[in-house]
């Protein structure tokens, strides 16, 4: 059973209990949540995808010279679309393109800033930026036979950073996306590159593939490292919530616990990559009913560390209150 309060009414009948609730972040108060449902999760973050997508219809022959309202100028040229024969594509096509900068719509989407380096081993990144291009002939999915461009302003994400590279992302069969840097021809037979430009302050990529990209840099966090434990109600597994890290005094960086012990029932890590002392908040999602359930803890890491994410600090919430008090976060 869920109860949800009108403000205004609440304003009227109870003004002397208004301040037990929060009315302002369009939170529930609720006493019982549904069982969570990994169906339903999924459909929120698909959905939420679906709202941030931008359409934009063109000739293939003709090409596109396209800009965002946030600023980011995709080109994709003339006579340059292949279908899946590798046969040149004329007429109408459709253009699809998300832009993310905020760990806001990372969260809600699920698309954190988790890099593989060298070893093999998931690290947390900066980004300045990540966005995802494909185009379509008759919901058919297209391929690019040339290069195409987009130019990130760097001023989404701080000022231009010079140690950014380009990755690559791969969605596994989970819909966990993981980002792998650009090496030349190398990296899977994709090519790509990046410039930092420091007379128009982007970032202009070109790549030869589409999907998701990422403009990005590892943390480069200080030793000593430690690795935590987030325990959740029993009800919970990596099905059907997830936990995300944000850093204190890092805008621009979403780490994810992608562990999770059925036994125990908590969310870790492989490596111990969170840096002792720091400051982060927890973020755990989930749904109930189709609505969101979250719960945000601020910590301080320590080695070994366990915390604890009871029933009675979860909430419902609204997708727009959430990406919000996300983005608010220090």
């Amino acid at each position: 059973m869920k109860t949800k309060f009108n403000c205004t009414l609440i304003a009227l009948a109870l003004s002397a209990t208004i301040s037990l609730f929060s009315c302002k972040n369009e939170t529930e108060v609720i006493s019982q949540l549904a069982n969570p449902s990994s169906i339903e999760f999924n459909h929120i973050r698909q959905k939420a995808l679906e709202d941030i997508s931008i359409k934009k219809g063109f000739k293939a022959e003709e090409g596109l010279e396209f800009t965002t309202d946030k600023g980011t100028k995709i080109k994709v040229p003339a006579n340059c679309l292949l279908d899946n024969n590798n046969t040149l594509v004329t007429g109408e096509v459709t253009l699809s393109f998300v832009e993310m900068y905020d760990r806001g719509n990372m969260v809600i989407t699920n698309k954190p800033l988790m890099g593989k380096n060298e070893n093999g081993d998931l690290l947390p990144l900066i980004t300045g930026g990540q966005f995802n291009i494909e185009v379509y002939k008759n919901n058919q999915k297209l391929k690019p036979g040339c290069p195409f461009y987009v130019n990130i302003p760097a001023g989404l994400t701080g000022g231009l950073d010079s140690d950014m590279k380009l990755w690559f992302g791969n969605i596994d069969e989970e819909g966990d996306l993981t980002w792998e840097e650009v090496t030349g021809e190398g990296n899977q037979g994709k090519r790509a590159g990046i410039t930092p430009n420091s007379d128009y302050a982007t970032y202009d990529i070109w790549s030869n593939e589409f999907g998701w990209t990422n403009v990005d840099r590892f943390a480069g966090e200080p030793d000593p490292k430690a690795q935590i434990k987030v325990t959740v109600p029993a009800a919970y597994n990596h099905t059907n919530s997830a936990v995300y890290l944000s850093y204190e005094n890092e805008q621009n960086l979403l780490a994810r616990l992608d562990i999770y012990d059925s036994q125990e029932h908590f969310f870790t890590e492989h490596y111990g990559f969170l840096p002792v002392g720091k400051n982060v908040h927890i973020i755990f999602t989930s749904e109930s009913n189709g609505s969101i359930v979250y719960a945000i803890k601020k910590v301080t890491i320590a080695p070994n560390a366990i915390f604890n994410i009871s029933e009675n600090e979860l909430a419902l919430t609204s997708k727009e209150n959430l990406i919000n008090q996300i983005n608010n976060l220090n």
